[in-house]
């Protein structure tokens, strides 16, 4: 019967540590015989983390008992793709010498070698500043957002978002206390929230099929990135891509048009949901839907553009819902020189009021996610309530039914570390907001502010 267990790797790291504070030797398995050939083989692979070791820290490879635990250990590291050509070289010929052991092992080792690293685990911690248009004070937020992917088979993954989030306006930095946020008719916690869960794969050759909550990825989110439930199906030939989804809406009341959302209001000043409501939280629990396609075409590495049409049904905020929202959009990039490109778009709904709505900006260095130590961007922004549903464009402290001149500025302070600040200003759209009172709201005295931002610390892991 095993005596001994493979531990996580976390409580190896701490097996090797001190194991090597504690002994002379450079071997972190205290008991491996000095004549076994593994001993150097055994080593190298723990100081690469290809190995893991055992609760007592010990490596007892002569004995037969623990034989098979090594097997285990070496079923697991050839499972990895990661290591080194030389690290593979050494898995080989540890699985040489033990092969009897991991043939007797049989189903288990093949268990083991196709679920280990099966599920992966990544997130980031972020500390948040911000500050709307419409807003008087700073928004202090701290969040955690982990994400779970897991591997079903070569083809399918499922993937979950989850997260948790601290805020306050009026307590100041480390204030942050937990909130909820207001779905409809109902005030859902942001704590240990699932923000995105579904499954993707393909369902022949070419496509690409996700379902369950997510957030739609067609043209960058331009117009269309609220959260849906529901599917989406993209298929791929040559430099094209062709891209639809449809589901329900699924996203917290204050990033949609409504009172709550500054000057994000539809329909000439009306919410997509109805208010004066006997509810938690004062609205309808109306279904909002939404739906789009879109064609996608890279003409050269540096030039890429696409069209879509887009839908949002039951907003109230035309006819009480009984007609929909439909808008066209077209999006451009345009690469103009080293580490410099040019991102565009603009989209025309049906429904008149703030019908239109663009955004064109400059980008040096890419994504913050990207590889480069720092990056800005510089821009100017119409967004027209009525021609969107919901837009990548803004960030939390910004929302549509503004126009102005935006920028943003990144920095890698360390490896996985960043500080990203986003910036606005400019004024509403709709005449309604700029009276003679410095724009207040008329009724609610709220007034504007010309300039927003949004910083965000990131440790990402």
């Amino acid at each position: 019967m095993m005596k001994k267990h493979v531990l996580a790797a976390a409580v190896s790291a701490l097996v090797l540590g001190s194991a090597s504070s504690c002994l002379a030797a450079a071997n972190p398995f205290s008991d491996v015989p000095k004549d076994h050939w593994a001993y150097d083989a055994v080593t190298q692979l723990a100081k690469d983390g290809v190995i893991e070791g055992y609760g007592d820290g010990t490596f007892q490879g002569s004995k037969n008992i623990t034989r098979y635990e090594m097997a285990q250990m070496v079923a697991k590291a050839m499972a990895k793709n990661d290591v080194s050509a030389a690290d593979k070289a050494m898995i080989d010929k540890l699985a040489a010498e033990f092969a009897d052991e991991l043939n007797n092992l049989g189903v288990r080792v093949a268990n083991l070698e196709k679920h280990a690293d099966n599920v992966k685990w990544s997130g980031v911690f972020a500390q948040k500043a911000m500050e709307g248009n419409h807003e008087n004070s700073t928004w202090w937020e701290k969040e955690l957002f982990l994400n779970v992917d897991g591997q079903v088979n070569d083809d399918w993954k499922v993937h979950a978002g989850i997260d948790t989030k601290w805020g306050t306006n009026d307590k100041g930095f480390n204030g942050e206390e937990e909130f909820s946020d207001a779905y409809g008719a109902s005030n859902h916690k942001v704590s240990n929230m699932l923000y995105h869960v579904y499954a993707q794969g393909p369902l022949f050759k070419g496509s690409n099929f996700t379902f369950g909550l997510f957030t739609p990825g067609l043209q960058s989110g331009y117009v269309g990135n609220a959260r849906v439930k529901g599917a989406e199906l993209d298929y791929k030939v040559g430099k094209t891509s062709i891209k639809a989804y449809g589901g329900r809406v699924n996203e917290k009341v204050g990033d949609l048009s409504s009172n709550w959302s500054g000057y994000f209001r539809r329909g000439g000043g009306i919410g997509d949901y109805k208010t004066g409501q006997d509810t938690e939280t004062g609205f309808d629990d109306r279904g909002l839907y939404a739906w789009g396609a879109s064609v996608e075409h890279a003409f050269t590495d540096k030039t890429a553009a696409g069209l879509g049409y887009y839908q949002l049904k039951h907003s109230y905020a035309y006819d009480n819902g009984s007609s929909s929202l439909g808008l066209w959009a077209v999006d451009f990039r345009q690469n103009l020189a080293k580490n410099l490109d040019l991102t565009a778009f603009y989209s025309h709904g049906n429904q008149h009021f703030q019908n239109k709505a663009y955004d064109v900006k400059l980008t040096y260095n890419g994504s913050p996610w990207g590889s480069k130590p720092w990056g800005a961007a510089l821009g100017y922004r119409y967004l027209g309530s009525d021609a969107l549903i919901m837009s990548s464009v803004v960030n939390g402290s910004e929302k549509p039914g503004m126009k102005g001149l935006e920028a943003q500025l990144w920095f890698h302070l360390a490896k996985n570390i960043q500080l990203q600040n986003y910036f606005f200003n400019g004024s509403p759209i709709d005449s309604f907001y700029n009276d003679s009172n410095n724009g207040a709201i008329s009724g609610s005295r709220q007034k504007y502010h010309r300039t927003a931002y949004f910083s965000s610390l990131i440790f990402a892991f």
